[in-house]
């Protein structure tokens, strides 16, 4: 974007942005394009950015679940982690014998009304956080099958705690599933979940197996994690019972 953009933006008037630009294309964190004279985010920003990303798994361990579970399934696989109040992708595995090509980038951010790897999360986090969340957050209505309303999305993740599967059944596109579950680090903590996408079609008539599958996996993820002592809560220790 141009400096005028980024003013209105932040408040902040040219002049001061000015400087601020000069020291941040010295600094390679954004790069100017000669043409248009606008900025945007350079070598040095993503470097960090990635360097960020690759830290929230800890020591790379939980990337090899996630290679598993797309080695046992066949299927597109990915982790997300959540962080002040997002959930975003971290890793993601394609497997190279997959027929059906679905693509979750890191860095992705999930919706939370929808997203299984989101629903996942959130299901093991306190009352209040979720609630907070769901009201901040405008749902988009991205199919016929998304669910919007508060209550729906609540009970739903009632249903996730009990079970430890959470679903997106076309919920961001149709003809496609999603079902993921979550990572512990503690006693019925989570801030991570373990994923698997494919069609839906071949999700349903094979949904028993990728369940146990998914849970299996996602068990051995949680032990590894928790016997390490590589993730600690950054919130207090009070554990949702599944009732709001």
């Amino acid at each position: 974007m141009g400096v005028t953009e980024i003013a209105r933006k932040t408040g902040l008037t040219k002049g001061t942005l000015h400087r601020m630009l000069k020291s941040m294309v010295e600094h390679r964190l954004i790069v100017q394009d000669p043409r248009t004279r606008k900025y945007r985010l350079g070598p040095k920003s993503m470097q960090w950015g990635s360097r960020f990303l690759v830290g929230q798994d800890p020591s790379g361990l939980l990337s090899d679940y996630c290679d598993l579970l797309a080695e046992r399934t066949d299927l597109y696989t990915y982790l997300c982690r959540f962080d002040s109040g997002e959930v975003y992708c971290i890793y993601t595995r394609q497997p190279s014998t997959s027929r059906n090509k679905y693509f979750v980038h890191v860095g992705q951010r999930m919706p939370l009304h929808c997203s299984a790897a989101a629903k996942a999360i959130l299901a093991f986090q306190p009352p209040s956080v979720v609630n907070a969340l769901l009201l901040k957050e405008k749902p988009v209505k991205y199919t016929e099958f998304t669910k919007t309303d508060i209550q729906g999305r609540i009970t739903e993740l009632n249903e996730v705690f009990k079970s430890r599967i959470a679903f997106c059944e076309e919920e961001l596109e149709v003809g496609v599933t999603a079902m993921s579950t979550p990572i512990f680090h503690g006693k019925r903590e989570a801030l991570l979940s373990i994923s698997l996408i494919g069609s839906t079609s071949y999700i349903n008539s094979h949904r028993e197996l990728l369940i146990n599958e998914l849970l299996q996996i996602g068990e051995k993820a949680s032990e590894h994690i928790a016997s390490a002592h590589l993730l600690t809560s950054t919130r207090g220790g009070r554990v949702w019972d599944g009732s709001m």
